[in-house]
């Protein structure tokens, strides 16, 4: 079988359980991205990261970016997480609008920075629980709820571990596992 590994990065842990059910589906080792693992004994690197305000978690760039060489020569596939469940962006008018982007945009986009042979790429929703938040992100998202939705801040739950299981076996007949 294809040696395998998911590395992740997570702020508030939610990309790491989909990271863990996507390498069980896999079959694959897991490793954190902070860690700065070493990749080279893999045929398939899996690279996941949430996304925060349009962008991913500054460590998913730095990983990539320190093993670009090997991605470049691997096959690689990615994921990401995001507490939006947009699917189809529509703009005001109710046609679609090509500036919002959807969570496989952004799957799609990391998929892409690693200039491997890019197999797959997915977005499993994400998860807000105000409670955990830091003090930065608290502000933020309680200012965007007030000030633009015109609602409190509410936790919600949109990871979808069922989902990151099934693209992890889906990934596993890919490579021939």
């Amino acid at each position: 079988m294809t040696r395998a590994v998911v590395v992740y990065c997570t702020k508030y842990g939610s990309t790491a359980e989909v990271a863990q059910a996507v390498a069980d589906g896999l079959g694959a080792d897991i490793a954190d991205m902070v860690d700065m693992p070493d990749i080279h004994p893999y045929e398939l690197i899996v690279v996941g990261s949430p996304v925060y305000g349009g962008s991913y978690l500054p460590v998913a760039i730095e990983f990539v970016e320190a093993n670009k060489h090997l991605l470049a020569v691997r096959k690689v596939a990615a994921f990401i997480t995001a507490a939006a469940d947009i699917e189809s962006p529509v703009g005001l008018t109710g046609e679609v609008d090509p500036l919002l982007y959807t969570q496989r945009d952004y799957a799609e986009g990391l998929a892409r920075l690693t200039h491997g042979d890019v197999i797959g790429a997915r977005g499993f929703g994400g998860r807000l629980v105000p409670q955990k938040l830091d003090e930065a992100d608290l502000d933020t998202l309680e200012w965007f709820y007030r000030r633009l939705m015109s609602e409190t801040l509410h936790g919600f739950d949109l990871l979808d571990l069922p989902a990151a299981h099934r693209w992890g076996e889906e990934l596993r007949n890919v490579i021939g596992g």
